[in-house]
């Protein structure tokens, strides 16, 4: 029988993985669906059109476009004809300069090409939060709006305990920081005070109290303070159609501006190793995939918020870096020195797979981190 069970659940978390792969693969897709979408709009010819990468296992041709379904499930890509990019193998047209190629097209069009995956990942996204409300949001940390600062649980030997706070204490100020029921915002001001001393002013059976907390770490994370607790959730209830239209929209709204901080704040500390990799994205749609569907929607969301967002970075092999090419061209009159634009393309491209390498391994690090403690404890060190 156990031999059983464990057969089971390793098959479920073999279809959660499987599931959480198609899920990104779905996200890269149909950001590439959107720059189709404005190329067949402005007719510049798609020669190609792939879900997925390498060997074809399935391939028909509609609309000029030859649409491949391969092995690799994990995104795609659209050619477009007139517009090289280094690094995505072989584009029979790339440098086409026909009516139909996208170099002869003004620069508007260039503009809404580009930015057509960001426009569908935000869409996306948009949504997906209108139908969560619409069907309603489940008790999730995913969601501050659906968190209060009143303390449910305390971890033993952490901060909050050592502190001498108790389920059921709501937290209102940090330093005299204002965090009533805005856990985002309670979150922002702990996590640079690891191993710091902070005041904590929190209310207990109606009367209010201080107290001083020498500010813990995050599991697996030495820089990143946590205080050991989890908080009260609530669920968010269905909302009629146009209720949840505005909450729905509201929500992404919310995602959208805590992204681009999030992102402003890691280039302001030029510190990355705190940053979810893909291992850690993948892990977390895993899990979503095994609670429910309406997490797994979530996450979907958050990532493709994600997704167009990174996606206006300035660098060549982003959106943002193609759409600032394009940009110079137009100011100066000409086309950029194709030999430069390579070697900026190649740069990017070692840049990205270094930096996917290095966040890869501290996702793994962390992951593996409370087993390393288990078994350290198992085998009697750091006694």
């Amino acid at each position: 029988m156990d031999l059983f069970t464990t057969a089971i659940s390793m098959a479920q978390n073999a279809l959660s993985i499987i599931i959480a792969l198609f899920g990104i693969g779905f996200l890269i897709g149909f950001h590439e669906f959107g720059h189709f979408l404005f190329c067949k709009l402005f007719g510049i010819k798609t020669p190609t059109f792939s879900i997925g990468f390498g060997p074809i296992l399935y391939q028909r041709r509609m609309w000029d476009t030859d649409f491949t379904l391969s092995a690799i499930p994990l995104g795609g890509f659209v050619e477009i004809a007139g517009a090289a990019e280094v690094g995505q193998g072989e584009q029979k047209e790339a440098h086409s300069t026909e009516k139909d190629s996208f170099a002869t097209k003004p620069y508007y069009q260039k503009f809404l090409v580009m930015m057509g995956g960001i426009f569908c990942n935000l869409l996306f996204a948009y949504c997906a939060f209108i139908l969560l409300s619409f069907i309603g949001i489940p008790k999730t940390p995913l969601m501050p709006t659906q968190t209060k600062t009143v303390i449910q649980a305390v971890t033993p030997g952490q901060a909050a305990e050592k502190a001498g706070l108790l389920k059921g204490d709501k937290i209102h100020r940090i330093n005299d920081k204002l965090v009533t029921d805005n856990i985002h915002l309670l979150v922002e001001t702990i996590q640079p005070l690891a191993h710091k001393e902070a005041k904590i002013r929190y209310e207990r059976n109606g009367d209010t109290k201080e107290t001083l907390m020498v500010i813990g770490q995050r599991e697996g994370s030495e820089d990143i303070g946590s205080i050991g607790v989890a908080f009260e959730m609530k669920e968010m209830p269905p909302l009629s159609f146009f209720g949840a239209i505005k909450q729905g929209i509201t929500l992404t709204n919310d995602w959208i501006v805590r992204t681009f901080t999030g992102i402003l704040g890691m280039f302001r500390k030029a510190e990355v190793k705190n940053v979810g990799g893909p291992v850690v994205i993948i892990s977390m749609l895993t899990k979503g995939a095994t609670t429910s569907f309406s997490i797994f929607l979530i996450l979907l969301a958050i990532i493709s918020i994600n997704l167009a967002v990174l996606n206006l970075i300035p660098l060549p092999i982003l959106d943002g870096g193609q759409l600032l090419f394009y940009t110079i061209e137009a100011i100066i009159g000409r086309p950029l020195n194709p030999k430069v634009k390579e070697y900026i393309h190649i740069a990017s491209w070692l840049l990205i797979m270094g930096l996917i390498l290095y966040l890869s391994i501290f996702d793994i690090a962390r992951l593996a981190h409370p087993y390393v403690e288990s078994v350290k404890q198992l085998l009697g060190f750091g006694r």
